[in-house]
């Protein structure tokens, strides 16, 4: 058979095994990621609200309304502060559990497995129980502190106290993750670099500061980088924990998105969003790139 043959007679066979191996995955990734990406950018030039029985085109008439939108300036400022905080010390907690996990102890396999225990909870599972635990009429920590202080705070009903809350959820979850992975990168680390700078008379704190910064700079920005692309798309917390309330204090862009999309079915509005969270994401990945590569030149 000419076409399964080989040079100017036919395609190569190895062409035809690429195809049937890699063609289904790859029609099945553009049925899934391509045509969704040019649908959404369709419907965000729309006005398509399924409540309303509305499919009007208007441009870029969206764009416009979400811009004008009083509460949209405070939406994306929480965003970026709430993933910005939040990487950043789960990122620094995570550290230091790498580096305690790291040193040899009786039980430290159990203590590295219990570490693991806040991450393999389901997100909308922590989400909910924290709420419980945040509700100022009958939340544990609530009691805790009226027992202490004989105050009762109402800390989802207030709006900084709301954001506080979670963005210490968010680090409670999420850092025994980083922690792990930093952890593996401290492992590569060879034990001779520290042996080495304790016969020089090197405190901990150099030994830390010159061998396993340097060491693990890499790993850390790049962790750093992806937590921040994952928490950007993420709403099972803030669903979970606050709703986005009190009013929008907790709104992150991507319960924004889930609002206009699945409760008030304003799917126009929702795509729009959708289109500026995936520039918002691009601007910040292409901002960490820049530093990923400019730790890796420097180390």
């Amino acid at each position: 058979m000419v076409l399964f043959g080989s040079g100017k007679h036919g395609l190569p066979k190895r062409y035809l095994l690429f195809a049937l191996f890699v063609g289904p995955a790859l029609i099945v990734r553009i049925a899934t990621s391509i045509y969704p990406v040019i649908h959404t950018f369709k419907l965000s030039l729309m006005r398509y609200n399924l409540m309303q029985q509305v499919r009007d085109f208007v441009g870029f008439g969206n764009f416009i309304s979400i811009m004008q939108d009083p509460t949209f300036r405070s939406i994306i400022g929480f965003t970026l502060v709430f993933v910005a905080s939040s990487t950043l010390f789960q990122l620094i907690f995570g550290m230091g559990v790498a580096n305690l996990l790291n040193a040899k102890f009786v039980g430290r396999r159990i203590v590295r497995t219990i570490n693991l225990i806040p991450w393999v909870i389901p997100m909308i599972v922590s989400a909910y129980a924290f709420r419980w635990l945040l509700t100022g009429d009958y939340g544990l920590i609530s009691d805790w502190i009226v027992r202490i202080t004989g105050y009762r705070p109402q800390l989802l009903l207030n709006a900084t106290s709301a954001r506080i809350s979670l963005i210490v959820v968010n680090i409670w979850r999420n850092m025994p993750f980083m922690g792990l992975v930093i952890l593996a990168g401290l492992q590569s680390i060879p034990e001779e670099l520290y042996e080495s700078a304790k016969m020089d008379g090197a405190s901990w704190f150099r030994r830390f500061l010159h061998i396993t910064m340097p060491a693990s700079a890499s790993t850390v920005v790049t962790l750093g980088l992806f937590n921040i692309i994952w928490q950007m798309s993420d709403i099972d917390l803030v669903l979970g924990v606050t709703q986005g309330g009190p009013g929008s204090a907790t709104t992150v862009l991507a319960f924004r998105i889930y609002q206009h999309g699945m409760l008030w079915f304003d799917w126009g509005l929702a795509s729009a969003l959708s289109v500026m969270l995936v520039l918002l994401v691009t601007i910040v990945s292409l901002i960490g790139l820049s530093i990923f590569k400019k730790y890796q030149f420097t180390l």
